[in-house]
C-alpha cells in the first residue's frame, strides 16, 4: 500500500508541475508587452505600486525612441474569449523633456503611465526579488519579443528558458548584471527574467539587458572587418535594480502619460 501512494503521489507530482508552471508563465504573460516607435523596438512589463503604474524596460528602449510618443502593444480578451491587440499610444517625452526616470547607473529605466488596463496586466511589486542575484545555475524563464516577433495577432511576446549562468562575484550593489545563457536578439531588451514563486505566481529575478558577442577584427589587405557571433549568451540586470528605480521615480515629479 505505501508503494502505491508512494507511487500515485509521485505521478501526481508529475502532472502538477507543468499545471503549476503554466500558471506563472501565464500571469508573467499579461503584465508583459511590446513596445515601439519606429526607431526602438523593445520588451517591457508594468508594475503597480499602489495606484501608480510604471513602464519597466531597458533605458536604452527609450533614449533611442524618436519623437514624443511611442505604442505600447496592449491586448484584451473579448467575451468569447478571443484576444484582440490594443495600441495604445503613450507620452515618452515632452519636447527634449524625458518623462522617463532612468536608473543613475544601470541600463534601467521605469515611466508612470495613466491607462485603462485590463485584468491582469500589472503585477505588484512584491512580485520582485527584492534582494539579490538568482541563484548560480537556476532554471529561469523570459518573455521577449525576439528580432520584434509577435506570438500572434494579439501582440503576445514568446517564452524561452534559460539557466542562471553567472556565480556572482561581487556583491550587488557593486556589480548587479548576471548572464543567463540565451540569445538576445534586437526586440528582446527590457523582457523579464522570471521563476516560479509558487501558487500561480512569478518572482522577477532580471531584466534582458544585452546580448553578448564574440567580436573578431580580420583584417586583409584591402580592409578590415569586425565580425561579431552570438555566443547564447545575454547580460541580465536583478530585480533589486527595478525596485531603486521605481522608487527613485517616486520621488521625483513626473509627467504621467495618457492613453489616446
Amino acid at each position: 500500500m505505501k508503494s502505491f501512494l508512494f507511487s500515485f503521489c509521485g505521478a501526481l507530482a508529475l502532472f502538477a508541475s507543468p499545471l503549476s508552471a503554466a500558471e506563472h508563465a501565464e500571469a508573467m504573460m499579461r503584465a508583459t508587452f511590446k513596445l515601439f516607435n519606429k526607431d526602438s523596438t523593445a520588451t517591457c512589463f508594468l508594475m503597480r505600486d499602489g495606484a501608480d503604474v510604471y513602464v519597466v524596460s531597458a533605458a536604452h528602449t527609450f533614449e533611442k525612441a524618436s519623437g514624443e510618443t511611442s505604442i505600447l502593444v496592449l491586448r484584451e480578451a473579448d467575451k468569447e474569449g478571443a484576444w484582440k491587440r490594443q495600441d495604445k499610444t503613450i507620452t515618452i517625452r515632452e519636447g527634449e523633456r524625458a518623462l522617463w526616470t532612468k536608473h543613475p547607473k544601470e541600463d534601467l529605466a521605469v515611466m508612470r503611465v495613466v491607462l485603462e488596463l485590463p485584468e491582469g496586466a500589472t503585477l505588484p511589486l512584491d512580485a520582485l526579488k527584492a534582494d539579490g542575484f538568482p541563484r548560480f545555475g537556476d532554471p529561469v524563464m523570459l518573455l521577449t519579443y525576439p528580432a520584434r516577433v509577435e506570438a500572434n495577432g494579439a501582440g503576445f511576446p514568446l517564452a524561452r528558458k534559460a539557466v542562471v549562468a553567472s556565480f556572482p562575484a561581487e556583491p550587488m550593489e557593486k556589480h548587479p548584471e548576471f548572464i543567463i545563457d540565451a540569445t538576445a536578439w534586437d526586440g528582446d531588451s527590457g523582457g523579464p527574467v522570471f521563476i516560479d514563486a509558487g501558487k500561480g505566481k512569478p518572482q522577477i529575478v532580471g531584466l534582458v539587458t544585452a546580448r553578448i558577442n564574440h567580436v573578431e577584427n580580420i583584417t586583409s589587405e584591402r580592409e578590415t572587418r569586425k565580425i561579431e557571433t552570438p555566443m547564447g549568451l545575454s547580460k541580465a540586470l536583478a530585480a533589486p535594480v527595478i525596485l531603486e528605480t521605481i522608487r527613485l521615480a517616486k520621488s521625483t515629479v513626473e509627467v504621467p502619460a495618457s492613453d489616446r
